[in-house]
């Protein structure tokens, strides 16, 4: 029974955790250009790639910047590092981005 209890509290607090980190994520717009290398993988390895104004993301404010998720999470992103992961997340300076409302 007491096995059962802390599994119970273990998972309550893992879907608490799971749920508010997804209230924390706002949509931020930018509003200049923005240009930077990412992480493509395969055989083309990394691009540079330009945010333009006006498109938006979902991201959370880190303080200093804001990160922003540029590519959604697959399987083939998992048990990196290897040649086909990609980059997911993106820390963007706050200058380039406003909260969308």
């Amino acid at each position: 029974m007491k096995k059962l209890i802390c599994f119970l509290i273990l998972t309550s607090g893992i879907l608490a955790c799971s749920s508010a980190e997804e209230k924390a994520s706002k949509n931020y717009e930018f509003t200049k250009e923005y240009t930077v290398q990412i992480t493509v993988g395969g055989f083309i390895g990394v691009i540079d790639r330009t945010f333009k104004v006006g498109e938006t993301f979902k991201g959370k404010d880190n303080g200093e910047s804001i990160e922003i998720r540029i590519a959604e999470h697959t399987k083939r992103n998992e048990n990196c590092p290897n040649s086909w992961c990609y980059q997911e997340l993106l820390s963007v300076p706050k200058e380039y981005l406003k909260l969308k409302e």
